[in-house]
Parts: C-alpha cells; sequence; structure tokens
C-alpha cells in the first residue's frame, strides 16, 4: 500500500513539473521581443487619432503630427506611443525616455516613421529601441 501511494505520489509531482515546464515555455514565448512599425507620437494626440478604428485614418493623422506636439508641455506630459494601423501602443517609462531621445535627436518635423523593438506588457509596450525607417 505505501508503495502505491508513492507510485502515485511520484506520477503526481513529475506531471506538475512537466506542467510548469510548459507554462514557462509558453511565457517566454509571449514575452518574445517583436518590432513594431509606424508613427511616433504622444499619447494625448495618438490615442485620438485612433479613435475611428480605421488604419487608413489613424495612419494619415500620425504621419501629419509634428515633433514640436510631440514636444509640447501637455503632449509631452501624457507619454509616448506608436500608431500601428488602427492601434495606439503606448509606452513604458523606459521607452518614453527613448522616444524623448530620439525626438530631439531627429531632423524630420512630421512623418515620424519609426521602427520600435520590444515586448508587450499588458497594454503597454516595453521598448529596447526606436530607429527611424527609411522610405
Amino acid at each position: 500500500m505505501l508503495m502505491r501511494n508513492l507510485h502515485k505520489l511520484a506520477a503526481v509531482a513529475l506531471a506538475l513539473v512537466f506542467a510548469s515546464g510548459s507554462l514557462v515555455a509558453q511565457e517566454k514565448t509571449a514575452m518574445k521581443e517583436k518590432m513594431y512599425k509606424g508613427y511616433l507620437t504622444d499619447k494625448m494626440c495618438g490615442s485620438g487619432f485612433v479613435k475611428s478604428g480605421d488604419a487608413k485614418i489613424a495612419a494619415t493623422k500620425a504621419k501629419k503630427h509634428t515633433k514640436d506636439c510631440a514636444l509640447a508641455d501637455d503632449c509631452k506630459a501624457s507619454g509616448f506611443g506608436v500608431v500601428v494601423g488602427a492601434k495606439f501602443l503606448k509606452f513604458d517609462e523606459a521607452g518614453d525616455k527613448l522616444a524623448l531621445e530620439y525626438l530631439n535627436g531627429t531632423k524630420k518635423e512630421s512623418n515620424l516613421l519609426v521602427a520600435v523593438n520590444g515586448t508587450m506588457d499588458g497594454n503597454n509596450l516595453k521598448v529596447t529601441s526606436i530607429k527611424d525607417v527609411k522610405k
């Protein structure tokens, strides 16, 4: 009887080990870094650009958005993100800092098309880099 219970306990423990390993693998897959291509904007403006749910309208508005607007006090204070299709992906704190560096360093005045590398964490994009996209 004791041996049978030990075998059952060992089987349950082994199943738990495999199940937890599977969850870790799924989590790593979900957290894989990805490149997002879109228009860099501040949150105040960018979230408004996507309200229609139409990717073409959002892109047209975001393309015209200016660096000066993004760097205006109220807009800058709202944080930054990228308009991708009909969605606005809000940056994390590190992404906001990278966006400021990008905006202060670029010669572009509008059409701020960028490639952003990072991972989604809930509603925020954890940004690792922001680079110009050459057309």
